[in-house]
């Protein structure tokens, strides 16, 4: 397999950004503020990218959360109430000992 080496429009185009836009991105990620990929130097002042390494930063962008079913988060919350309800309780409980002494 062939990875393809891409110019700076190139990138711009697949990731429907502005070049200025690449040159930030780049200009960050060696101050180490962005996880854009690094260019690779072909010649002195030329930079290129790496097909495969554009489509490892575009899935970084596209990566979802997990999340538990919906029947579970409504669980988590009904759980989540009856415990802080007895927690209340127990308080009330706590403070007429409390009172009593």
């Amino acid at each position: 397999m062939e990875n393809k080496i891409l110019l700076v429009h190139e990138v711009s185009a697949m990731l429907r950004v502005s070049e200025s836009t690449i040159n930030r991105w780049t200009a960050e990620s060696r101050r180490g503020e962005n996880t854009f990929p690094l260019p690779v130097s072909v010649k002195r002042g030329k930079r290129r990218w790496t097909l495969e390494s554009i489509e490892v930063f575009i899935n970084s962008l596209y990566v979802k959360p997990q999340r538990p079913p919906r029947q579970q988060r409504r669980n988590a919350k009904a759980f989540q109430e009856r415990q802080s309800a007895a927690d209340r309780a127990l308080n009330r409980y706590r403070t007429k000992e409390e009172a009593q002494s």
